[in-house]
C-alpha cells in the first residue's frame, strides 16, 4: 500500500501547562513518537500559542522528536530561533510565505526537517513537485487554524488523498503525511485510508479528560492499525 509506519503525535498545546514533564513523560511510555508544538503568533490565526522558551524548557528531558509547527507570517524570520532551541522539524505554512520552496531550503541548510502545512481551504494542486522533493512532511490541517475542539472537516480528506497520490506518483516513500485537528479514534479510520500516517492527537485524541495518555495512545494505534488492514483487505 506505500503506507509508512503509523506515528502518533502529541499536541503540547492541549497538555497540562502545569505537569509537561509528566505528561511526557506517559507519552514515551504510551508509544508517542512526536510532540507537535503549535506556535501561532496572533495575526496568522487569532490567538497566541507558544514560543521558542517553552520548546527550549522541555528539550532535555526527552529525546521525542520535536515538531514545531509555525502558524505565523514569514516564518524564514524565524527558523534560527526555534532551530538554536531545539527543533527536529519546522513546519510552516503555504499560505504564510510568497516563496516556500526558499523556506524550506533555509530549514534544510539548519540541518533539521522541513514540513508544509496547508490550512483546510487549500488545495493539494497548490503543492508544487519541486516543493515536495524538498519537504520531509506534508501536515494536513483538519480543521482551522488556532483552537482545539473545532469540528473535523471531512472535505480535507480529499487532500489527502491526492497528496498521497501525488507522493506514490514521485516516489517519495519515506514522505510523511500528517492530518492535524479533531484526530480521535473515530475520525482515523477515514485519516489512514487516505493515506496520512501521523496521526496528531490533542483535546480529543490524546489528552482526554477522565482518561489516561496510554489508554487515549492505544485507542489511536489501534484505530490506526485497524484502519490499515481494512485497507489492505479492501484493495484484494
Amino acid at each position: 500500500m506505500g503506507i509508512s509506519e503509523i506515528k502518533i503525535s502529541a499536541s503540547m498545546a492541549c497538555a497540562d501547562f502545569t505537569c509537561l514533564e509528566r505528561d511526557i513523560r506517559q507519552l514515551e511510555e504510551a508509544g508517542v513518537c512526536m510532540l507537535h508544538f503549535d506556535v501561532v503568533d496572533g495575526s496568522f490565526a487569532d490567538t497566541f500559542i507558544m514560543g521558542p522558551p517553552i520548546i527550549q524548557s522541555l528539550r532535555p528531558f526527552t529525546k521525542l522528536i520535536f515538531d514545531v509547527h509555525l502558524m505565523i507570517y514569514n516564518p524564514a524570520k524565524f527558523i534560527k530561533q526555534f532551530v538554536e532551541v531545539g527543533s527536529d522539524y519546522i513546519c510552516f505554512h503555504l499560505e504564510a510565505c510568497d516563496n516556500p520552496v526558499e523556506v524550506a531550503e533555509k530549514i534544510k541548510s539548519s540541518g533539521i526537517k522541513a514540513a508544509l502545512a496547508l490550512c483546510p481551504e487549500t488545495p493539494a494542486e497548490k503543492v508544487k513537485e519541486e516543493l515536495l522533493h524538498l519537504v520531509d512532511m506534508v501536515l494536513v490541517l483538519t480543521v482551522h487554524p488556532g483552537y482545539a475542539g473545532q469540528p473535523f472537516i471531512s472535505y480535507t480528506l480529499d487532500k489527502i488523498k491526492k497528496l498521497y497520490s501525488l507522493k506514490e506518483k514521485m516516489g517519495l516513500l519515506d514522505l510523511d503525511i500528517a492530518a492535524d485537528g479533531n484526530i480521535n479514534p473515530k475520525t482515523i479510520p477515514s485519516v489512514v485510508k487516505a493515506g496520512a500516517n501521523v496521526l496528531v492527537g490533542g483535546s480529543s485524541g490524546l489528552f482526554v479528560k477522565g482518561k489516561s495518555i496510554k489508554e487515549c495512545a492505544k485507542a489511536m494505534f489501534d484505530a490506526a492499525y485497524n484502519a490499515l488492514e481494512e485497507k489492505k483487505n479492501e484493495g484484494k
